[in-house]
C-alpha cells in the first residue's frame, strides 16, 4: 500500500511535487530564457575583453572594419601572363607621297626601300636633287628633311629641274655613302 512503512513507496506531497515542477522549469524553460537574452557587444564596457578571452582562430576578416587589420608583406611576383591579341591594323597614312633619297656606294642617289610615289632621283650638280613629281602631288610642296651627316636641306622651285622637284643641300654638306635626306608629300 501506498505510504505504508516498508512498502518501498514513498507518498507523493506537495512540496514533491513542487520541486519536480520546478527542476523541468528550470532545464528547460531556463535555457529558453537564456538564449532570448544573450549579451550583445553594446552591454559590455570598453577594454573588459582582451586576447586571452577570444578564442584563436575565431574571429574572420569580415569582423573587423576596413583598414583596422594592417596588410602584410608584398607576395612574390608572379609569372608573366599570356600574349594579347594583336591589334587592327590602322588606317593608311594620308601622305600622298614619300621616300628616302640615300647616296650609294658609287656617289649617285638613289630612291630608298619602302617609298611610296617617288621612282626616280638624279644629281645633275653636286648639292642638287631632282626628284620626280608623284602622281596626284602636282601643286604640292614636298616637306624635306635630313636624314645622315648632319646636313642642312632646302627646296628650291624647279630651275634645273624641269617638271620635278628641285632640292638643294646647303653647301658644304652634300650627303656621303649612305647618308641623305627624307622627303615627303602630304
Amino acid at each position: 500500500m501506498l505510504g505504508q512503512p516498508g512498502s518501498g513507496r514513498r507518498r507523493l506531497s506537495y512540496a514533491n511535487v513542487t520541486s519536480t515542477i520546478a527542476l523541468m522549469l528550470a532545464v528547460s524553460g531556463g535555457t529558453a530564457f537564456a538564449a532570448s537574452h544573450l549579451i550583445t557587444g553594446k552591454q559590455i564596457a570598453k577594454g573588459t575583453i582582451t586576447a586571452t578571452n577570444i578564442k584563436s582562430g575565431s574571429l574572420l576578416s569580415k569582423d573587423f572594419k576596413k583598414h583596422q587589420i594592417p596588410a602584410g608583406a608584398q607576395g612574390a611576383t608572379g609569372a608573366t601572363g599570356a600574349t594579347g591579341a594583336t591589334g587592327a591594323t590602322g588606317a593608311a597614312g594620308s601622305a600622298i607621297a614619300y621616300a628616302t633619297v640615300v647616296v650609294n656606294g658609287t656617289g649617285n642617289p638613289a630612291i630608298g626601300p619602302g617609298a611610296v610615289g617617288f621612282t626616280s632621283v638624279t644629281e645633275p650638280a653636286p648639292g642638287e636633287f631632282c626628284i620626280n613629281i608623284p602622281a596626284g602631288a602636282s601643286g604640292h610642296n614636298p616637306i624635306v628633311s635630313g636624314v645622315g651627316g648632319g646636313a642642312v636641306y632646302a627646296q628650291f622651285s624647279p630651275q634645273q629641274c624641269s617638271g620635278q622637284y628641285e632640292i638643294g643641300v646647303a653647301s658644304g654638306s652634300a650627303p656621303s655613302n649612305g647618308q641623305g635626306f627624307s622627303i615627303m608629300v602630304p
